[in-house]
């Protein structure tokens, strides 16, 4: 059994890791020869950093970096590649960009209801565009890795002191005792982030998104009785058509109106 006076056992990083844990445990910020790198992984410890964290511990920075490197990726390159494919098509005016989420998360955020209330939301927004603008939209959720909060000062008063900014639970703890940058929320903040992300793959692929049934998204975050009554003309002239297309078996076949490709995405703090 190891004891608190015991040193940690630190695992081998490689050699973004390592460029990674210089940077985190040093108050100098990047420095660049002026050149365009060729990218790597390491490629943003060259980049400014206007607010950067600085942890006390370098064997615990490079612990959490260890532990990180060897877990699987929370998205597969195939997802990236697909996700590309249809940002082009916005680009070129083919298809419609909706994102959308939390300013910041929580890692209490990660709980069932609360995923599907936001994949809803984004389904109806996405429902009305589609009928409005008569385009694809692809859907990227701003959540499953929203956990850093940029701020305009790295320190606050609390009490008569100074103590160190909330900066997001990936960093340090909203209660004034938990302000040290701590590196093992980073894998806490791995963890919470994969846990999101199968829980909406899982959502989206048994049904969650199936357009014969909209109405089953909810409205209960809609006040205004006019907004609820147009969305239902929308879901109401939608159910017509897909009536129509089963009448005939043009949707017996077609897996797109019972899923949808669901993407997420945040700021790199």
């Amino acid at each position: 059994n190891k004891t608190m006076g015991d040193s940690i056992e630190v695992p081998a990083l490689s050699k973004a890791g390592e460029a990674a844990a210089s940077l985190r445990t040093t108050t100098n910020g990047s420095q660049t020869n002026g050149e365009i790198p060729v990218w790597t992984p390491s490629s943003w410890t060259t980049k400014p950093i206007k607010q950067d964290v600085v942890y006390d511990d370098r064997a615990a920075v490079t612990k959490a970096l260890a532990k990180l490197e060897r877990s699987p990726p929370i998205v597969t390159p195939t997802e990236i590649c697909k996700l590309k494919k249809y940002l082009r098509n916005v680009a070129l005016g083919k298809a419609f960009l909706l994102q959308g989420g939390d300013c910041a998360e929580l890692f209490d955020y990660c709980e069932s209801s609360m995923i599907e209330s936001k994949i809803k939301l984004l389904l109806q927004m996405s429902l009305v565009l589609i009928y409005g603008v008569n385009k694809p939209v692809v859907r990227v959720a701003r959540m499953a890795g929203q956990f850093a909060k940029p701020r305009s000062s790295p320190t606050e008063q609390y009490n008569g002191k100074t103590i160190p900014a909330f900066r997001g639970d990936n960093i340090n703890g909203y209660d004034p005792e938990e302000r040290t940058p701590d590196p093992s929320r980073l894998v806490s903040a791995y963890f919470h982030s994969a846990a999101t992300s199968n829980y909406i793959r899982a959502s989206v692929g048994s049904g969650i998104a199936d357009l014969h049934s909209p109405l089953d998204w909810e409205l209960r975050h809609v006040k205004d009785p006019a907004v609820k009554a147009k969305y239902k003309r929308i879901v109401d002239s939608i159910a017509g058509t897909l009536r129509f297309m089963k009448t005939i078996g043009a949707d017996s076949a077609s897996k797109e109106l019972e899923t949808v490709d669901l993407y997420t995405s945040h700021e790199g703090l």
